[in-house]
């Protein structure tokens, strides 16, 4: 469903494209919050584990209304099994925070369409989808120390009976799509408003997937550290953990994780080697640009009917 929508917002810009070839850069930041939602979210997305997010972009706009981006963003993502009104997920009483670092390549589609040029059409509703991959590295806070939780193994990574479980990547794809608004308050700057869903490819961006692992093979493989953090049911009971096996599922592995962007965009339309950094809309072809001289010659035309 994901790369239909992909194929079909291409289609729709390619015909646009033949329609109205009219062309510029953007380069842009973006400045909101990031948030997760996984196996410590389950039924939500939980607001107060929103983070600060920022990043910056580039985008070719083909057309009114088609446009390639490239961005690269940051942002933090946390969860944690206290937030729940479930019994279940209080008593697992888990937790994690990462940082997210993204690079991603996606489509746009602004409709009715975008035209800043003496802002004929200021205002456009946009849709995009694509690729991306991300770096992350959960974490848990446990008797006041942090501790990085993939080198751990706690479902058992890297434990000899358990050989099909490997320690995870702490790199992934993303296909990330979402949707926005922007408004060119001038010709050369556009304020946006931008949510955008990561769905990830996954299912340890907060290091719980699959099921627990034994009480004594995990202290003798992994270590007392190891154990203590994959299973905190103890902290919530104020007793000895619970004593769960392989049996005992600690995550849902039918599912991956997901991470979202939220803010606001601030970009300017320019483009290196021209007198004021601005590009004619006027004419197609990222090498059709308006020379200053043009423009006065255009300015004293008008000024003389």
């Amino acid at each position: 469903m994901r790369t239909s929508l992909l194929a079909i917002l291409i289609s729709i810009g390619t015909l646009s494209q033949a329609q109205a070839p009219i062309q510029w850069i953007e380069v842009g930041v973006f400045g909101g919050v990031s948030n997760y939602y996984g196996d410590l979210t389950r039924d939500y997305v939980v607001m107060s584990e929103s983070h600060p997010a920022f990043g910056g972009f580039v985008k070719w706009n083909m057309n009114m209304n088609a446009g390639i981006k490239l961005n690269l963003y940051h942002g933090e993502v946390s969860g944690a099994d206290a937030n729940s009104n479930r019994s279940d997920q209080k008593l697992r009483n888990l937790s994690f925070t990462s940082s997210v670092t993204e690079v991603g390549l996606s489509f746009e589609y602004n409709f009715p369409g975008l035209y800043p040029k003496e802002l004929r059409r200021p205002f456009s509703p946009y849709l995009y989808a694509g690729v991306g991959g991300f770096h992350f590295n959960p974490r848990a806070f446990y008797k006041g120390e942090w501790y990085e939780l993939q080198p751990l193994g706690t479902e058992g990574q890297g434990i000899n009976s358990f050989d099909y479980r490997e320690k995870y990547d702490l790199y992934a794809f993303a296909i990330p799509f979402g949707a926005g608004v922007k408004w060119a308050f001038s010709e050369r700057w556009n304020l946006g408003l931008e949510y955008g869903a990561r769905f990830t490819f996954t299912d340890y961006l907060d290091d719980v997937s699959r099921t627990y692992v034994s009480r004594n093979v995990m202290i003798e493989e992994n270590g007392i550290t190891a154990y203590n953090l994959s299973n905190r049911s103890g902290e919530f009971l104020k007793t000895e953990p619970m004593d769960f096996d392989e049996n005992d599922f600690r995550g849902d592995p039918t599912r991956t994780d997901w991470y979202m962007f939220f803010g606001l965009t601030l970009s300017r339309n320019f483009i290196a080697g021209t007198d004021d950094g601005f590009l004619s809309l006027d004419k197609p072809g990222l090498g059709c640009f308006q020379p200053k001289q043009t423009r006065k010659r255009e300015k004293r035309y008008h000024s003389t009917k």
